[in-house]
Parts: C-alpha cells; structure tokens; sequence
C-alpha cells in the first residue's frame, strides 16, 4: 500500500497561554501519522521543550481571525502544499484522540472523498435559519485530499480567508462555506460520523436522554428533553458517547464546559471509564479532569445545577 504524504496544522488558542497536558498528548499523537506538523498559536509564544521535538514549525500570531486564518498562515508555511496527497487541519476544542488514529484515516467510509472530517452537521447559525440544514463539515477536525488540493478552488478559497471579527460570521463565510464551495465544485465529501445523510438520528431517543434526566427537578428534565429533541442540533455537544462508539476518537470540551443540553456529565464520565475498562478507548481520563479545574473552576458542575 502507497504510503500517504500527509500534512497536519494544529491551531491553537488558551486564555492563559500555556500548552495544556492534553494538547501535548494530541501533538505527539498526530506526529505519529504525519509527515508534517505545524502548531499555529494565537496565545502561545513558544513550545515546551517536551513537545517542541515532535513539532516540524511553530507559528506564534496575533489573536485575530479564529482558526481559518491560523491555518491559512500555517498552510503558507508549508512552501510548495501540493507535495503532500492530505492535508489536515483541526485545533484544540477537543480532547482526544481516545484511541489510534490510524484506522479513522484509512476508514472505508473516506475512502472515495476528497473533503472529509470527523463530523457532518446540518446545524447552521442563527443568521442561517432560513437557510437550514446548512449540511457542513464541523471544522475541529477537517481533510482535504490530493485532487482537491491540486484544484484552483482549492487556492481561491485558501485566497480568499480574511480575519473576521464576529464567530458566527466565520462559521457561515468559512466553515459552511467551505463545505458549499468545494461540493459544488464537484468534489465529495464524507465523514466518520455522517448526520446529514439519513443514515444517523440527528436526536437521542428517550434510552439516550433517560441518562441525563433528574426527576426531582421536572424543570431541568423539561429542558434537556426539549433541547435533546429538536431535529437540529450541534452533534458533537449532543451526543459525546454515541460518537466515541462509532468512531469518532474526539470528544467536544464544551460539552464539558458549557454543556449547552444540560447533559449529566458524572453519566458521561462513566461511560467513559467503562469504555476504558473494555478497551474500547485508550486516553488518560485525568487529562480532561486537569484541564478542566483549570479552565472550568467548577463552572461545568455549576452551569449543570443551575441548568
């Protein structure tokens, strides 16, 4: 089997401008299955020595323009971009990878795309309402393959990436944008976990949401039922286990952090300590604990009783 010239650009942002434990793990893991890496930082000036050996560029920039500026600079300072047949771009949103990557990349499921990422949503912004589903790429974890990469809407739209103030206008400009751009181009587009096809409930069944609910609280399980049951939804904060079993080696920090659906994250933990029990996955846990007292203080816990 033809080995692939792959290529990853990590960018990188951390209120306290530290490398965490669990973004040094994830480095040291995609050096594995890559030829190249480039850590892109918005708030860092410089690597841990720990980490600096497995990393191929460093890039220190201002905190403007959110990720798609961060790769579009990393991706010029890979020279020539067409030597390489994949060329990954992802940040540090996630925890994980929960276990090898190397059969999520060779996954039969991307064999025949040339876009590809971890997860495919229909869930659109606020000022896109009108336009649902805005079927897209999530852009934590994306690919871009050899004939996509040697095409000119490939550098039209690496071209076009300016920094954009408002987040939400980068997820419509960028994120769905790019999706829109490169399928009507004529390009495919493919997922480890596809909720735009049909083939995936977009909603948890009542045996998913049963988990979360607090019966002594009716006010709180009222919300997380209709929160968890609207025909659009965010995946990757919905649904943080079911990903994990089919496939996806990522879990969202803002499903801890935030926990927009009110989820009960001792539930969440558990499960994942018994899927790490049955090797199912592979990743110290007490990375997302650390991280976490760090960033979180307590917040997760908090937002989940007051929910």
């Amino acid at each position: 089997m033809q080995q692939i010239k792959r290529a990853l650009i990590f960018a990188h942002y951390d209120r306290d401008g530290v490398i965490d434990p669990h973004v040094q793990y994830a480095l040291q893991c995609y050096r594995e299955v890559v030829n190249c890496l480039i850590v892109v930082s918005t708030s860092a000036t410089a690597l841990p020595e720990s980490i600096a050996q497995h990393v191929d560029h460093f890039i220190s920039r201002p905190n403007k323009g959110y990720d798609f500026c961060s790769w579009k600079k990393g991706m010029e300072s890979l020279g020539d971009y067409r030597q390489f047949d994949e060329i990954i771009c992802c940040n540090d949103s996630v925890y994980g990878p929960l276990f090898d990557l190397t059969p999520v990349l060779e996954s039969p499921c991307l064999d025949e795309v040339d876009l590809w990422g971890m997860v495919h949503s229909v869930q659109g912004t606020k000022q896109r309402k009108t336009r649902e589903p805005s079927n897209h790429l999530q852009s934590w974890f994306f690919g871009m393959r050899r004939n996509l990469i040697h095409s000119p809407v490939f550098d039209s739209f690496w071209k076009s990436i300016t920094p954009l103030d408002k987040k939400n206008d980068v997820i419509n400009a960028y994120e769905i944008g790019m999706t829109e751009k490169f399928r009507e181009a004529g390009f495919r587009v493919g997922a480890i976990y596809d909720s735009a096809d049909g083939s995936i409930k977009p909603n948890l069944s009542f045996l998913e949401i049963a988990p979360h609910l607090n019966w002594r609280n009716i006010r709180h399980s009222y919300r997380v039922i209709k929160k968890t049951r609207r025909r659009i939804n965010n995946p990757s904060e919905l649904a943080p286990i079911r990903l994990v079993q089919l496939g996806v080696p990522f879990l969202k920090v803002n499903a801890f952090v935030v926990n927009h659906y009110g989820l009960d994250l001792d539930f969440i933990r558990n499960e994942l300590e018994r899927m790490a029990y049955r090797q199912e996955i592979d990743y110290d846990l007490s990375l997302i604990d650390a991280h976490l007292m760090r960033v979180a203080r307590g917040c997760a816990e908090t937002r989940l009783k007051s929910f």
